[in-house]
């Protein structure tokens, strides 16, 4: 049929759009994944120290601890002084300083020997040992560590390294010396040096001889910076500062308070000024330059960043990243999800779900660090994986919307007026809106059935005898019906003469099936009395909610939609009944059991109806409950209906014909007929009426 047709054409066009999106989503997700892989490698380190950086405007390591940091703020021609350590020295080692490292490198002689000699003799002195290096009796064994620069060479075509170490007569007075040189490739400090595979670092000799328990064999493990915090600003003073400083002329002068220096581990090196604007070397960019914004942040010395490094190997607080396999599978799970996701949202829910997921990914980042000390590239899935799902997903909608919602949607149209004469707006909504199988056959639902009859209707034809007439009295009565079945969201199955074949939970499903079919019930039976030409006509219904076929049933030239089933069959014996019983609205258990004390009902009895072997327990529709009270013959009916069932007839004939005079001139329609199948014996002992006609 036509119909048939257009629901093909929708449910093939839905089908397309649905294995369009799986394309778009697969191509999401390669996307995602492959630029967040290439992110992850050298190409996108950008990106990836973001996720180091970042924290850093947050996140701080705590204070400076026993690490003091005292600047050099005077030079001699373009040297660093070295006239006056001598004199440094004597200072710490009055205010009981435990070690002093210099982030100096003294690789030449003083042009006055007697300075060096000296300067070495302060560094025995403050390491309390003789000329051989014996502690001497008394002493208080303390460390002076010496920095060693490095420079690269270039030989016949090979290049190599080649160590810097200090001057003999300063080397042979202090514990030991050490590499001061940073690994980092750009200008950027973010790992802690610990030196080459053959020489240790000046801070990790440092640390280990100040007790930090670290191990030579995991020297050359990568560990990131955890700073302590931005770098310091030696000619202000009053800006906090994470390490306690001072420099070389307050010392000499001594306006200092010697109990900062009592126990603290004190290195020593150029101020940033000196650094910068003389030697213009050993100043540093850190994760605070990044995003410096106003007033300009000084660049780090290198004296401070060794700070921060000894600061992190004496209290092992250093920052580790993730394993290789551990961000590649971060990159995947977020490819994957991605991928998918954003190309199956609306653009409105993508983009609010792609801010929320980028922030959460720089909190769990922040919270890694602060906790865990930890850092991962969170960075990847923020700035590179979300954003680009993001775009493609809206790209992807929006291509979607061109080329299938519009067809859909005139498609669905076509629908409309194709049924809109069957069902309920809102039941075409829920249809159109959903994939409608037209193909031969039909799928097992659970559906509330309902078949109404007019009563009287042959009668009336015959007084009548105006097929014009007659026409126009039914358009009127499926007027009013179907107002009423549409108005709870039930669907016309069929007109059958006068009579209507009804459903709901189909083609949609729905979840209060039975009770919105007693409420159609109801409406119907209120609403549908009419006269015509002086007789009323009223409408008889039977109820019933089970399991059904529900499909297009006929051949490929013509097909109905129809329901199929014993339930269907059951609907129709219990509208027939309303004739035998004088009744109205007959359902069974499975539809009174739903009503949940929205309706009043009374139980008829049980019946064996013709064409069936099981037994029917069937129930009346009486009215609202918020409309009526019990009326007290319902309650006398159900004892005469128990008195039938275990046996006692005689009982139960009294209490029928106590229910009829009860309900007046009218009297009461079950109650007749039980009273007429007792007295006639056509009733078996439990009860159990057995119906040979419909």
């Amino acid at each position: 049929m036509r119909q048939g047709k257009r629901f093909a054409s929708l449910s093939m066009t839905r089908k397309t759009e649905r294995g369009t999106r799986i394309v778009a989503a697969l191509v999401g997700v390669l996307l995602t994944l492959l630029c967040g892989n290439v992110a992850l490698n050298r190409a996108g380190e950008f990106i990836v120290s973001l996720s180091y950086d970042i924290p850093f405007l947050f996140h701080r390591a705590g204070g400076g601890g026993d690490i003091r940091i005292l600047y050099i703020d005077k030079l001699d021609q373009d040297l660093l002084d070295r006239k006056s350590q001598a004199a440094i020295l004597e200072k710490l080692n009055d205010a009981g300083a435990r070690a002093v490292l210099y982030d100096i490198v003294f690789d030449t002689k003083s042009k006055d020997p007697a300075v060096d000699v000296a300067f070495a003799a302060a560094i025995r002195k403050f390491r309390g040992v003789d000329q051989e290096g014996k502690l001497l009796i008394g002493s208080t064994l303390r460390y002076v560590f010496l920095a060693c620069g490095r420079k690269t060479f270039s030989h016949t075509g090979i290049a190599g390294e080649q160590l810097i170490p200090p001057t003999d007569e300063l080397l042979d007075a202090a514990d030991d010396f050490g590499i001061v040189s940073w690994d980092d490739d750009s200008f950027t400090i973010r790992k802690i040096s610990t030196g080459t595979p053959d020489e240790p670092s000046m801070i990790w000799k440092a640390a280990t001889a100040l007790g930090a328990g670290l191990r030579e064999e995991d020297r050359m493990e990568t560990r990131w910076l955890n700073f302590v915090g931005p770098p310091l600003n030696p000619r202000d003073r009053s800006a906090p500062s994470p390490f306690i400083s001072c420099s070389a002329s307050s010392i000499l002068l001594g306006e200092f308070n010697p109990s900062l220096f009592r126990g603290k581990v004190v290195v020593i090196g150029g101020e940033p000024s000196i650094l910068g604007e003389a030697l213009g070397i050993d100043l540093f960019s850190t994760p605070f330059h990044r995003f410096q914004v106003g007033t300009k942040l000084p660049f780090m010395s290198g004296v401070e960043v060794q700070a921060n490094g000894l600061a992190n190997l004496m209290k092992g607080n250093w920052l580790k990243r993730t394993s290789p396999q551990a961000d590649r599978l971060l990159i995947i799970t977020i490819g994957i999800l991605a991928g998918v996701s954003f190309t199956l949202v609306r653009p409105v829910i993508g983009i609010i779900s792609a801010a929320t997921t980028m922030i959460a990914s720089g909190v769990m980042g922040y919270i890694s660090i602060e906790y865990s000390e930890v850092w991962f590239p969170w960075s990847v899935v923020a700035f590179v994986q979300i954003p680009l799902a993001l775009i493609w997903g809206i790209a992807a909608h929006a291509y979607l919307e061109r080329f299938f919602r519009l067809k859909i949607t005139e498609e669905q149209k076509a629908l409309r007026e194709a049924f809109s004469k069957y069902l309920s707006p809102q039941m075409l909504d829920r249809m159109t809106s959903q994939d409608f199988k037209a193909n031969l056959g039909g799928e097992k639902v659970h559906a509330a059935i309902m078949f109404t009859d007019l009563e009287g209707f042959t009668d009336m034809c015959e007084r009548v005898n105006d097929p014009a007439r007659i026409v126009d009295v039914l358009n009127d009565y499926f007027q009013r019906t179907t107002g009423s079945i549409f108005d709870h969201d039930g669907v016309i199955i069929k007109f059958i003469g006068d009579a209507i074949f009804a459903a709901w939970g189909v083609p949609v499903a729905l979840k209060d099936a039975p009770i919105k079919a007693a409420r159609a019930a109801w409406k119907l039976f209120e609403n549908d009395k009419f006269f015509v030409e002086g007789v009323g006509l009223r409408t008889r219904i039977g109820l019933h909610y089970d399991e059904v076929v529900a499909g297009n049933i006929g051949s490929v030239r013509h097909m109905d939609y129809t329901l199929i089933g014993d339930a269907v069959n059951l609907a129709a014996r219990l509208e027939g009944l309303n004739k035998m019983l004088d009744t109205y609205i007959l359902m069974t258990d499975a539809v009174q059991t739903s009503l949940d004390g929205e309706f009043r009902s009374r139980r008829i009895g049980k019946f064996r109806l013709k064409g069936r072997t099981q037994v029917t327990t069937v129930h009346e529709l009486i009215g609202p409950v918020m409309e009526q009270r019990e009326p007290e013959w319902i309650g006398k009916y159900h004892q005469a209906i128990a008195a039938l069932e275990v046996g006692d007839a005689p009982q139960a004939l009294v209490l029928f014909y106590e229910v009829i005079a009860s309900r007046g001139t009218s009297g009461d329609g079950p109650s007749r007929f039980f009273v007429q199948r007792i007295e006639s014996k056509q009733i078996a002992h439990d009860g159990i009426v057995d119906l040979k006609e419909k």
